[in-house]
């Protein structure tokens, strides 16, 4: 959690649509010890609130995102888990959650009604592992028959009376094992009342003021998002194709390692290579995770960007061949992940920290050592015109030149079939 970025108070710097926001509010127990956090939609790192309006399947699909792809779960929340607010969209299944069920707590919320869709979608929800926590929970008739789902249930004490919420935490007590939440816990009074009826976790101002962390969005390339959702809809599709055209965008390659490789999913071993995590995977989670990716509305970069990342990526692929190493996969990551620190500003040894590559390769893009860094160090020299560099290599330059080549050939081309 060290390494996210905390904005406790608005910023006097304008906003950087580039920024990955998200709001974290601490839940305690009765003890006082943090039990998880909820995370929140916040569009902007002025306004620690969210709008009076928005679109709620979209904030819900940023929220998870920036927590899981942009700044890394674990540095928001540790080992703990996250409390987020699903649309009905996400309840009844519309709308797939494609993280793991640890890391987790679907919060449902108050204005969804009961609807035997959305029964069965909590239900399935809870067959698949996942925690349900009712959130604002209104005590009328109607919403009673979602009791039973839940494990937890959230109580905002500033829309109830003292009498009528000692009645219905006792009806509660005596009716069901299901866990107390109450929320907007203003004062010390509130709280040592609260302890007395016998609530089980407690989130509110008294604790905590919600606080924004912030991260660096990895641009997106929309037109290879869709080039590759619509890939995804033919059931025949080879492994091979997806991971070649998740190979054309350096941002797809950074989130789908980074997300195969998050806590939840308990691998035991590092991803590193955009095959293993495409077949890890497979189709239907790919599916899930790019709609995802679509409802956040990711911004997209300059095609200048695009080429140049393109154009280094292939040709440390097609020098790795040359000198005859059969990882050239790795050679193509590298260039890919070699231009982070421009996409991102930021420096590049701190992208690292969060990116699950190799030592090697690590290496590699920070000092340019082994054979990846010097394929790496080598291909940069062409690009800049440095010809002192490019003698220090093995390879002749009629080989660099022809690579070279081969590789603007190659981006081109492949803009131009994503633009299609």
């Amino acid at each position: 959690m060290e390494s996210a970025q905390v904005i406790s108070e608005s910023p006097k710097e304008s906003n950087n649509k580039n920024s990955a926001l998200v709001g974290r509010q601490t839940i305690y127990n009765s003890e006082l010890e943090v039990f998880a956090y909820e995370l929140l939609y916040r569009p902007s790192h002025q306004k620690n609130f969210a709008p009076d309006k928005f679109d709620g399947n979209k904030a819900t699909s940023e929220v998870m995102l920036n927590a899981f792809l942009e700044i890394g779960l674990d540095h928001i929340v540790g080992e703990k888990r996250a409390f987020i607010n699903m649309t009905e969209q996400f309840v009844d299944g519309s709308i797939a959650i494609p993280f793991p069920t640890e890391t987790i707590v679907v919060e449902i919320l108050e204005d969804i009604k009961p609807t035997p869709a959305v029964k069965k979608g909590i239900q399935d929800l809870k067959d698949k592992g996942y925690m349900i926590a009712l959130d604002d929970f209104v005590f009328e008739e109607e919403f009673m028959s979602l009791i039973p789902y839940a494990d937890i249930i959230k109580i905002d004490l500033m829309q109830i009376s003292r009498e009528e919420l000692t009645k219905h935490v006792k009806d509660l007590k005596l009716r069901t094992m299901v866990k107390l939440l109450a929320e907007k816990v203003e004062t010390l009074e509130e709280f040592e009342f609260c302890k007395v009826l016998g609530f089980d976790y407690y989130q509110g101002y008294f604790l905590e003021k919600p606080v924004i962390i912030k991260g660096q969005k990895m641009p997106a390339n929309k037109v290879a998002i869709l080039q590759l959702i619509n890939r995804l809809q033919d059931t025949s599709v080879e492994v091979d194709e997806l991971q070649e055209l998740i190979k054309t965008d350096a941002s797809l390659s950074y989130k789908i390692l980074r997300y195969i490789n998050s806590p939840g999913f308990n691998l035991g071993t590092e991803v590193t290579s955009i095959k293993q995590a495409v077949m890890l995977l497979g189709l239907d989670t790919l599916k899930h995770w790019m709609t995802l990716v679509v409802l956040s509305g990711l911004s997209s970069k300059s095609t200048d960007i695009i080429q140049k990342v393109l154009t280094r990526a292939k040709m440390c692929e097609l020098l790795a061949k040359i000198i005859k190493q059969e990882n050239s996969d790795d050679y193509f990551l590298v260039g890919m992940f070699s231009m982070l620190d421009v996409m991102l500003d930021q420096e590049m040894d701190e992208i690292l920290k969060s990116i699950p590559i190799r030592k090697e390769l690590k290496d590699a893009l920070l000092k340019y050592k082994g054979k990846e860094g010097k394929v790496l160090k080598v291909s940069i020299a062409y690009e800049h015109g440095d010809w002192e560099a490019m003698k220090a290599g093995t390879i002749t330059p009629k080989s660099l030149k022809n690579s070279y080549i081969e590789a603007i050939g190659w981006a081109d081309e492949t803009i131009s079939g994503l633009s299609n």
